[in-house]
């Protein structure tokens, strides 16, 4: 319930978001539902530890199940628009100054 209430504010503000980045959430939960919306072409997740997403496939499957979602694959972190990321999320966006611009 928390990620459903917290990523569609934020989805529905923009006229046609197409890419998105999701700092942290390793749950798969933020990235399901963004994955929702048919105009996001790409996703990247920056997560710290791997573990967590780890963890989370084995253990929170119904959080990161993308079965509902068309064109989509069963877990969510397997979803070809999806990019997943293991690092700080500050050193990522500071120091490596990505050249991706999200919506």
């Amino acid at each position: 319930v928390y990620n459903e209430a917290l990523v569609p504010p934020a989805m529905f503000a923009h006229t046609s978001p197409k890419t998105a980045a999701i700092i942290g959430g390793g749950d798969g939960g933020v990235l399901r539902e963004i994955l929702k919306h048919k105009t996001v072409e790409k996703v990247t997740m920056i997560e710290l530890d791997e573990k967590v997403v780890e963890l989370s496939r084995e253990y929170l499957p119904s959080v990161n199940n993308c079965t509902d979602i068309v064109g989509s694959t069963p877990v969510c972190y397997d979803d070809p628009r999806a990019n997943i990321i293991y690092a700080d999320a500050f050193h990522y966006f500071v120091d490596k100054q990505p050249t991706d611009e999200y919506d």
